[in-house]
């Protein structure tokens, strides 16, 4: 794969503020250079944070369509009843409320690009209609049978791993296949912090300039520390600490005391804790102390449940290979007499069964206690948003479309 030259490095810093020169960043902004000039269809993934919007607004700038719409579509954040209606447009009275023709998204992208994020949270029934629009550009608005024609760009974003998505019968697979043709992966800041000071200067110089302060620099110390931090919520997070510390504190130096003046409780207290205790610590916590804690605990509770689903399978298929091995295994022979009492080798075939039937989780258990968690957690940021439901996805870092599902799910108001 070609890779990006420091010159064209530094222009998408200065153009984009794409920021990076590790390897991983390195190979995602030369993807970004050989896909922009073509109409290729493309798929950004990583986790939440890590800048998958600006490579969609990237993509659309360096192709031939920058001087036509860039339309964002954030997939997750639209209720799943209008979803359909707002990329595709919608007749008179298609549905209650609908009192004139409108044009939907991709009607208003024409010629240039439609950004769609969270497409991972898009129904069933929008991906088939999505499909056809990759393939053939066409589609019909919402209670017509009329069939339009539209010329766009499509690119898209997940946080999710939609090949997992694909096995659970949530995603389509013939759509993920036509979006996955071109990927670009943004890893996680925690996987290159060698980025992280770089884009400290960019961002602490870019709102020093705005309000008009001397940026005095960092630390050795202070940059340590930075370094060693998780950063669930990656570059979106470090940008947020930054900015605020430079604003407030004048663009004076920036020390580790200063620093630990900033970074969430969270944060500082990864310095004491090594990172494979955080669940833990994080469960055995009286409560959550900030947004933060909310979400890591949130995030932890959905990935132990797919491991323990998991484990749980693969368990299952280890006793039941177990179970047909011991049954058609031959019996020893002896040629003297047959003992009867069992041989060493006999209960060789026969122990492992115990401890691998005793080892499954009890699974009425685990998903009860699971779901309580969930609940817990669900009504902690509820409560700590006053119950405003958009906030509150926010801080567990799922769409507002799946908090109105839990909140269904749990009976809660």
């Amino acid at each position: 794969m070609m890779q990006a030259s420091r010159q064209l490095l530094r222009q998408l810093a200065v153009r984009f503020g794409l920021i990076g020169e590790s390897p991983a960043m390195v190979q995602a902004m030369s993807r970004l250079l050989q896909v922009a000039p073509t109409d290729l269809t493309v798929l950004v993934t990583g986790e939440t944070g890590t800048g998958k919007e600006v490579f969609a607004h990237a993509v659309h700038d360096l192709s031939t369509r920058k001087k036509d719409p860039f339309v964002s579509v954030n997939c997750g954040a639209i209720p799943e009843t209008l979803l359909e209606s707002e990329l595709f447009g919608a007749e008179k009275g298609a549905f209650t409320g609908s009192v004139e023709q409108r044009k939907g998204f991709f009607e208003t992208a024409h010629r240039g690009t439609i950004f769609l994020d969270e497409i991972g949270e898009m129904p069933i029934g929008t991906q088939v209609k999505l499909l056809r629009i990759l393939e053939s550009g066409e589609y019909s608005r919402l209670g017509s049978s009329d069939v339009l024609k539209v010329d766009v760009r499509v690119v898209a974003a997940t946080n999710r791993d939609l090949a997992y998505e694909v096995r659970q019968g949530r995603f389509r697979q013939d759509l993920f296949f036509r979006l996955n043709s071109v990927n670009i992966h943004l890893p996680p800041l925690r996987q290159h912090p060698e980025d992280i000071e770089p884009l400290i200067e960019h961002f602490a110089q870019r709102v020093a300039d705005k309000n008009i302060h001397d940026y005095k620099g960092i630390d050795r110390d202070a940059l340590a520390l930075l370094e060693q931090q998780a950063w669930p919520g990656n570059v979106r997070e470090l940008r947020n600490i930054i900015e605020t510390m430079v604003t407030l504190e004048q663009g004076a130096r920036i020390t580790t005391d200063m620093l630990l003046r900033y970074l969430p409780t969270s944060h500082s207290d990864q310095q004491d804790q090594p990172t494979g205790n955080a669940l833990v610590r994080i469960a055995g916590a009286h409560s959550p102390q900030s947004d933060l804690d909310i979400q890591m605990l949130y995030r932890a509770l959905l990935q132990l449940s797919t491991d323990v689903s998991e484990v749980k399978s693969v368990l299952r298929h280890l006793l039941s290979m177990s179970v047909d091995m011991h049954s058609e295994a031959p019996m020893p022979t002896h040629p003297m007499s047959a003992p009867s009492t069992p041989t060493p080798h006999d209960v060789v075939a026969i122990r492992p069964l115990h401890p691998i039937t005793t080892a499954l989780p009890n699974a009425a258990d685990n998903e009860l206690n699971l779901a309580a968690i969930e609940k817990k957690a669900i009504e902690t940021a509820l409560r700590r948003t006053q119950g405003n439901r958009r906030e509150s996805a926010k801080i567990l870092g799922i769409s507002e479309r799946t908090l109105y599902r839990k909140i269904d799910e749990y009976g809660l108001q």
